[in-house]
């Protein structure tokens, strides 16, 4: 007699393989996840070291977030798009890959301005971004900064992470020079160690909203993140530029965590864009499990932190002062009490 599997031995078998297929995948799927978390971790680490060698060619300073190429508009001629910190770290980082997560669920965010003659140096535009959006003027714009007939920003062609604009300003042109920002020497920083530098970008369009552009949906990479809020209990939104007035406010705070939980700001910017919810809404703090991120520091280290850690009042990572703005403290919500860094 030819011997042969019966039918009930068949699907015993494929039973079982699909009860190991339901354990192992999971398994499988969080591994290819920890692999993401780790090469972002690397990619940060190298951005935090190519920013530490700029400032060894500089006298020591940061660079800013972006500066406008028209510094001062009010000489003639238009903003003319931005130079990014990006742009000016580029060449120490050597590789323009490094600036986008392996995690990103939307392959980086693109320049505010560039070209679709050349899709923006090949890599396009997420889903939603708008290619060719800062049109040109010929007559006031240095041909280099143009192409296809559009302004092109000295940025990377598409990012996954932002600064913290305590430590990298807003430094866009007179106008925040008029208004006491200034940008940054490494030796200023009380504790470079623990102070953070990178940060992951928020993946969702619609919390970069701003009266800069026409639609939600374009992008806005220019834009820094800092932990600073201008109220102690609702989180009002602190620039560090021109727009907070042609004064400092008379006190900064840090982060209310409870309000941020109990109004869900990392949600409502979604919904609702605004430019008055804080600027921490353009970090991406839950781009990976544990409501954390991989965070670079000012000595060139990074390290995966949870987000609430990052804002504890006894442990402050954002900075104990405002560095940009004249070195403003940042004060505890609860008690008024300087910050510990």
């Amino acid at each position: 007699m030819k011997k042969a599997f019966t039918l009930i031995e068949l699907l015993v078998v494929i039973a079982i393989i699909a009860i190991l297929a339901a354990i192992l995948f999971p398994v499988f799927a969080q591994a290819k996840a920890a692999a993401k978390k780790a090469a972002d971790l690397s990619n940060v680490k190298q951005i935090s070291l190519g920013i530490t060698m700029y400032t060894a060619d500089v006298d020591d300073m940061y660079p800013s977030a972006y500066f406008h190429r028209a510094f001062n508009p009010a000489a003639g001629g238009t903003n003319a798009g931005y130079i990014h910190w990006s742009g000016m770290t580029a060449p120490y980082v050597k590789n323009i890959d490094l600036y986008v997560s392996p995690g990103d669920t939307i392959g980086g965010h693109a320049p505010t301005c560039f070209s679709s003659a050349d899709n923006n140096s090949g890599k396009g535009a997420p889903g939603g971004q708008t290619a060719n959006i800062c049109t040109a003027n010929p007559g006031i714009v240095p041909p280099n900064f143009v192409r296809g007939g559009a302004i092109v920003d000295e940025q990377v062609p598409r990012i996954s992470y932002t600064v913290n604009s305590a430590v990298i300003p807003r430094y866009r042109n007179i106008t925040d020079v008029n208004r006491g920002i200034n940008i940054v020497s490494q030796t200023a920083l009380d504790s470079v160690s623990n102070t953070i530098l990178i940060a992951g970008f928020t993946r969702n369009l619609e919390c970069l909203a701003s009266s800069s552009i026409t639609s939600v949906t374009r992008s806005a990479s220019h834009r820094s993140t800092n932990a600073i809020t201008r109220d102690a209990a609702n989180n009002q939104a602190y620039f560090g530029s021109a727009e907070d007035g042609a004064t400092r406010p008379a006190q900064l705070f840090g982060l209310n965590f409870q309000n941020l939980r109990a109004n869900n700001i990392f949600n409502l910017c979604r919904t609702a864009p605004s430019t008055s919810y804080p600027l921490i809404v353009y970090h991406g703090w839950n781009n990976w499990s544990n409501q954390g991120d991989n965070y670079g520091m000012a000595d060139g280290s990074a390290k995966y932190r949870p987000f609430a850690q990052t804002i504890a009042p006894n442990n402050y990572q954002w900075g104990a002062r405002a560095f940009t703005d004249g070195g403003a403290p940042i004060l505890d919500p609860a008690t008024g009490n300087p910050v510990i860094n």
